[in-house]
């Protein structure tokens, strides 16, 4: 006996052992390979794993600020509002969503969600589609949604990032409680 662990592909077609065929490995290894293999494909194929951050205590409050006129993450607690997505490949989409409660104390405040291919590896972050917004003193609590496509494979990292326009007061920020999450999809046309 021997060991297959199967490879990610999926073959077309693969031969199967006819009626009356002499019995040998030889004549049934083909499809069991093709089998297994077609086996791992589909394993990896679609939903693959969910990254997620939350804080949700409910005995204290707490404030990510944000204070910068370019977007960047908050400066108060700068391991929170990041998740990271190990293993992705190019052409993978993930989804992620942020929810808080927002409070802006300038003239106007952007929430972004910024996404950083092959991050370990010296990535650069660019910002995805969509966007929350609020202004003059407003308060609320919002979530949104957007799409990534990844474009360098290796480690994906995903945080919230704020900026403002105007005026700033006190400051801006997401207080409270929230969460972020990434989840990932992988289509059939994804690189190997």
């Amino acid at each position: 006996m021997a060991q297959y662990s199967g490879q990610e592909r999926f073959p077309t077609s693969f031969e199967m052992v006819n009626d009356g065929a002499g019995r040998d490995a030889a004549g049934v290894n083909v499809g069991l390979e093709a089998l297994a293999d077609r086996t791992l494909f589909l394993r990896n194929v679609g939903f693959r794993r969910v990254a997620f951050w939350s804080y949700d205590d409910q005995t204290s409050f707490r404030s990510w600020a944000f204070n910068s006129t370019t977007y960047s993450p908050n400066f108060t607690f700068p391991n929170d509002w990041v998740v990271t997505v190990p293993n992705t490949r190019v052409g993978d989409i993930i989804m992620v969503d942020a929810s808080a409660f927002f409070n802006a104390d300038s003239t106007f405040a952007f929430w972004k969600i910024g996404a950083t291919d092959n991050f370990t590896g010296g990535g650069t972050e660019t910002l995805t589609p969509g966007l929350m917004r609020l202004g003059g003193g407003a308060q609320m609590w919002a979530t949104f949604t957007t799409l990534h496509t990844v474009a360098v494979a290796g480690i994906t990292r995903i945080r919230l990032l704020g900026r403002y326009e105007g005026s700033l007061n006190a400051g801006f920020s997401a207080a409270a409680s929230g969460v972020l999450r990434a989840a990932l999809f992988r289509s059939s046309g994804s690189s190997e």
